[in-house]
């Protein structure tokens, strides 16, 4: 993996060279050459020079030159057998996204036309693809759809990629448990300001502590925990605990809810390590992309002696090693688990070598020891090559009813050239083999842990559920106390009153309804207390209304209103600051497009505010 990752780099580098320099002369191509390669690692290098060839042709705007430099790509691949082409569409892709900041998102979907007959759905491709038809306004948003769902599906049907997206879209319900939390908790508090006051100050006061002393400690209070370096959801819980006492009935079972959303975050919690897996090392990728350098000897030394032999013939087989192929892989006969595969691969050095007849024999052992797409297909070549056309038909059918996708790859191999040769198979993966592999790396890990006994867990998974233990047990201990309430007109404590409306305490009933029992200074007093809360209430409602659409109507009183306007917004929210990063999967060179929800939660969020702001011009109307 780390070879086909420095391969990557070369490749990525030089199409930037050619992207950037692109005034400068290359070579002229000399055309496809038949000379084999003479070591594995020339494969590399002359891709490189493919992809360069294609990329001068894609800024000149030949098709002729595009056609010829895709030929060259084909006959490549020809030279190498089954010869994997990923690191070249790799680099059209980022080729392709250069174009596309530069201003020429047509041309980078004309490099991705070109390269992807070679990997139709490449993630890299589909990714690329939805970036640049983005750049070209709403109708390429549009457009860009069928590859959006070609991509999900592909993200949700691999397993090392299933959980990172599943964690990066449901990390939408993070932040918006987390908001949510936050926003209610402000709420309450502002709507009940005076009485949370009352907690700290009135035995403050009839202890002699001054005024600007008892704020002091109540701000310490309030921001305890977090000045104790704890999450700040903790200080939203401990604001609903101390306002418990004066919540209504369905500010309760409000509260409650919001408390039991934050268990989200344990939840997500595990999946976190699901998603930090890397992809498992692959010996079948190790032999079909090319490298930079050979294979070294350390990577491969904890796999079985016979699949180190299987490498070497493989090797022999890239390199045109007739002979030397033929004996490694008849040294394999009956010896290696993969029989299929070393019948098949012996079968082809013989019908290079000549020896049709003995090509013949090993192709029937190799389909006996297990049916394969390239042994059918090999058959079919001795078959045509004898004239024997109905045999040869038969046998591709065969071949594509097995493996529709790969047989049409190798097919159009047959296209660079007039000779046909048989087609041999790499050594599969196997979980043993892959383990192998990383063990060798240095890079072998235990599947990750799940974080059921970390402390960061149970914090965050006990948390929410004390939180609502305690807030429950304080509002029913609560109810056979007298604790004070909130006048909704001078916004004073009380706690006992004569008016028949329970929210107005007995000063405020005398006032404005009795119109008795106060002096006329008191009376004056009072109005301008009543006056100054008032002012407040509206300056708080109204800046609630600009900055959390949804707690203006908390504030007021009408929670369930409330909800519907506050829980879309959070929602909103959450799509835009929980996805709004674009992410690389394991084992790709380009990170994805952003996430689509992002553009919706801004619509969303857009509209949630206008709605909002409405309220404020309907009132001034």
């Amino acid at each position: 993996m780390g070879l086909a990752r420095i391969f990557r780099a070369l490749v990525l580098a030089a199409c930037a060279g050619v992207g950037v320099l692109q005034a400068a002369t290359a070579p002229a191509s000399t055309g496809p050459t038949a000379a084999p390669a003479t070591t594995a690692t020339e494969s590399a290098i002359a891709l490189s020079h493919r992809a360069n060839h294609l990329f001068e042709a894609l800024s000149k705007g030949d098709p002729e030159a595009v056609r010829a430099a895709q030929l060259e790509v084909e006959m490549l691949r020809r030279t190498y057998s089954t010869m994997d082409v990923t690191p070249l569409v790799e680099a059209a892709a980022f080729w392709a996204r250069q174009k596309g900041l530069a201003g020429r998102p047509e041309l980078g979907l004309e490099a991705l036309q070109a390269v992807e007959r070679w990997a139709p759905d490449h993630p890299t491709l589909l990714g690329t693809r939805i970036a640049l038809m983005r750049q070209q306004g709403p109708r390429g948003w549009l457009w860009s759809f069928p590859d959006l769902l070609r991509l999900t599906r592909q993200r949700l049907e691999q397993p090392a990629h299933r959980w990172l997206w599943l964690l990066q879209h449901l990390g939408i319900l993070r932040l918006s448990a987390t908001l949510l939390l936050w926003g209610w908790a402000l709420t309450m508090g502002l709507r009940y300001r005076h009485v949370l006051r009352h907690i700290w100050e009135e035995p403050l006061q009839h202890k002699g502590i001054s005024p600007a002393l008892a704020a002091l400690i109540g701000a310490i209070i309030l921001a305890g925990p977090v000045l104790l370096g704890l999450d700040p959801l903790v200080a939203a819980l401990v604001w609903l605990f101390l306002l418990a006492p004066f919540l209504l009935p369905i500010e309760v079972k409000v509260t409650v809810f919001i408390m039991l959303f934050q268990l989200v975050h344990p939840v997500l919690a595990v999946m976190e390590p699901l998603a930090a897996r890397d992809p498992a090392p692959s010996i079948e990728t190790l032999q079909l992309q090319p490298h930079v350098q050979p294979i070294p000897a350390e990577s491969l030394k904890l796999l079985p002696p016979t699949d180190q032999v299987f490498l070497s013939g493989w090797e022999q087989l890239q390199n045109q090693q007739w002979k030397e192929a033929e004996g490694t892989f008849q040294d394999l006969v009956g010896r290696h688990p993969d029989q299929a595969e070393v019948l098949n691969n012996l079968g082809v050095a013989r019908y290079q070598l000549g020896d049709t007849a003995g090509a013949e024999k090993t192709f029937q052992e190799a389909q006996r020891a297990g049916t394969r797409m390239e042994i059918l297909l090999n058959q079919s070549v001795l078959a045509f090559n004898r004239l024997d056309t109905a045999l040869g038909a038969s046998k591709q059918d065969e071949a594509r009813a097995a493996d529709p996708e790969a047989y049409a790859s190798l097919i159009a191999l047959n296209d660079a050239r007039k000779d046909v040769r048989a087609y041999p198979i790499p050594m599969p993966d196997t979980a043993a083999r892959s383990e192998a592999l990383a063990e060798a790396a240095g890079t072998h890990s235990k599947a990750g842990r799940l974080p059921l006994s970390e402390p960061a867990f149970l914090a965050a998974f006990l948390l929410p559920l004390l939180g609502i233990s305690a807030f429950l047990l304080r509002v029913r201990r609560s109810v056979r106390l007298a604790h004070p309430g909130q006048c909704i007109r001078c916004g004073e404590p009380y706690h006992t009153t004569d008016s028949p409306d329970p929210d107005v305490c007995s000063k405020c009933h005398h006032l404005f309804v009795l119109r008795d029992g106060l002096h006329t200074e008191s009376r004056r007093k009072k109005l301008d207390e009543v006056a100054e809360h008032q002012r407040n209430t509206r300056w708080i409602h109204k800046t609630l209304i600009v900055l959390l659409p949804g707690c203006d109507l908390a504030f007021l009183g009408e929670t369930r209103e409330a909800l519907m306007e506050f829980i879309p917004l959070c929602l909103a929210a959450g799509m835009v600051l929980a996805t709004g990063r674009s992410v690389r999967y394991p084992g790709e060179a380009i990170p994805d497009p952003t996430s689509t929800w992002m553009a919706v939660g801004a619509v969303l969020v857009a509209v949630f505010y206008l709605r909002s702001w409405l309220k404020l011009f309907l009132r001034r109307a």
